[in-house]
């Protein structure tokens, strides 16, 4: 199990008693279906959500989420859920931070269709089970009634063009991905406007661009690259050992481009003082923690935005990374069948979608058919 998946088993350990006998038992049956501890607890963060907008709302005479009883989830309306819809489209313009354990800046932001979908998906999966899977001692159903089941989620398909278009607006293509890099490591100084960021950034940008030029030179995910282990690194023949999703053990590649840049931040590792049994190669330090620790997920994605807003693409997220190696690979490489290899795709279908990101060569061929 990969350290972010350790993190998060521990964490649905010490949250999963804060919610009622029923729901236990609903991520007990979840994890049956081999769902992993991060979907584990995104289910438990939308069934929160849910449960706090209930008693916020008097629908229930429980105080907290653990005494939110059977029969009051039996005797909801469809209008009611409704409603809760549609305080989920409107939440921005209200004080939605009182139903969140830790709110942040987003959650004064709207929420986005498949953002909302997701939530009453959690819910519906919930009802469903509840209803229709569990049974008691007497084999009954834990509810007579599923309320979720009269609720249609709007799903809005994309084609596969439509969904490259999205993506195109979002990554880096060809000299791009070089003058980010290089931003990260040189140009961002500029953007440093106290001693104290200036010192902070000096301090961390040969990680900080080992870190983006890995995901740049390889496809992986944040996931995988904060997990890295230094005996998981086979560097002279630019591999990584890692375990993908499903628990399927690989060993992609990553270029020599790539492979300078962690060159480089290994040989300064060792100044964040690492006790001598840290093995991630990744490294960081916070005030409550000096000492060289893993780094996590959070972190990676807030620091490539921050980079990503100073360069001038704002939206580029730490996950867009890996989807511009996948399209320059297939501008240099086409061969869906080697990047299907090199990310870990289980269907060729999901790797497909990139061969339509650089709309070039449909174009031509359009022009050339007439």
């Amino acid at each position: 199990m990969s350290v972010p998946k350790q993190r998060d088993a521990r964490k649905l350990l010490q949250t999963i008693n804060e919610y009622p006998w029923y729901v236990e038992k609903f991520i007990e049956h979840k994890k049956t279906k081999k769902n992993s501890p991060s979907t584990l607890l995104g289910y438990l963060r939308d069934i929160a959500f849910f449960f706090r907008w209930m008693m916020a709302e008097g629908l229930t005479s429980a105080t907290e989420m653990k005494q939110l009883p059977l029969s009051d989830l039996n005797e909801l309306k469809k209008e009611t859920v409704e409603s809760y819809i549609l305080y989920l489209q409107e939440s921005h313009l209200y004080e939605r931070s009182v139903l969140l354990t830790n709110p942040t800046r987003s959650s004064r932001k709207e929420y986005s269709d498949r953002t909302i979908n997701r939530k009453v998906s959690s819910l519906k999966s919930l009802f469903h089970y509840l209803s229709a899977l569990a049974e008691d001692e007497h084999g009954e159903s834990y509810l007579t009634r599923n309320v979720l089941a009269k609720i249609e989620l709007e799903i809005t398909e994309m084609t596969p063009l439509a969904r490259a278009h999205a993506i195109r607006a979002k990554i880096l293509i060809d000299e791009e991905i070089y003058q980010f890099v290089d931003f990260v490591h040189t140009g961002f100084l500029a953007h440093c406007d106290t001693l104290k960021k200036q010192q902070y950034h000096l301090k961390n940008r040969d990680r900080d661009t080992a870190l983006v030029a890995m995901i740049l030179s390889g496809g992986f995910r944040v996931s995988e690259v904060v997990s890295l282990n230094l005996s998981d690194l086979v560097m002279e023949k630019n591999q990584i050992k890692l375990v993908r999703k499903g628990k399927k053990e690989d060993a992609p590649f990553f270029s020599d481009w790539g492979k300078d840049y962690l060159a480089k931040y290994l040989q300064a590792r060792d100044s964040y003082h690492p006790p001598a049994h840290e093995d991630a190669v990744f490294l960081a330090v916070s005030p409550g923690k000096p000492e060289g620790h893993r780094i996590d997920v959070r972190s990676v994605q807030k620091l490539v935005k921050k980079y990503a807003k100073a360069f001038g693409i704002p939206d580029l997220s730490v996950h867009k990374l890996r989807h511009s190696f996948a399209t320059q690979f297939l501008r240099l490489n086409p061969d869906p069948h080697q990047l299907q290899a090199q990310l870990g795709h289980s269907k060729i279908e999901t790797t497909m979608q990139y061969a339509h990101v650089l709309e070039d060569a449909l174009s031509k061929a359009v022009n050339r058919t007439t």
